[in-house]
Order: structure tokens, then C-alpha cells, then sequence
């Protein structure tokens, strides 16, 4: 049952990812049609960076759900 709750977890964050990552193509191809001269360039570097911090929020994702802990064969069966 361990390994189930941690593979449900796992799953339901990638779904979320997932949503997320829609939402913000949704966002790009509004702020790019919107704007087709690129006036607002400050902000562009945002478009970019959000990639990054999903991934590394998928990262710290992993990173709990498969610490190291004092019992690990927990998940064997």
C-alpha cells in the first residue's frame, strides 16, 4: 500500500504539471498574438523561465517522495 499512496502522489503531481503546463502554452500563444511587435519585453523573460521552475518544482517532487528513509523496505512488497 506504501508504494501505491507514493506512485498516487507522484501521478497527481504530474497531472498537475500537466494543467499547468497547458495554462501557461494558453498564456504564451496569448501573449504572443496579442503583442506581435514584442513591445512588452520586460515580462517576456518570464515565458521562458516558467519551463524552468516546473521542472524544478517536479524535481523537489521527487526529491520528497523518494527520500531516503530508516525503513526502506517499506516499499519491497
Amino acid at each position: 500500500m506504501a508504494k501505491l499512496e507514493l506512485y498516487r502522489k507522484f501521478t497527481n503531481s504530474l497531472a498537475v504539471s500537466v494543467v499547468l503546463s497547458i495554462a501557461w502554452i494558453g498564456y504564451e500563444l496569448y501573449f504572443n498574438a496579442s503583442d506581435p511587435s514584442s513591445e512588452p519585453w520586460e515580462i517576456a523573460w518570464i515565458i521562458p523561465a516558467f519551463w524552468n521552475l516546473l521542472s524544478f518544482a517536479l524535481l523537489i517532487v521527487i526529491c520528497i517522495l523518494w527520500a531516503p528513509t530508516r525503513n526502506p523496505t517499506r516499499y519491497t512488497q
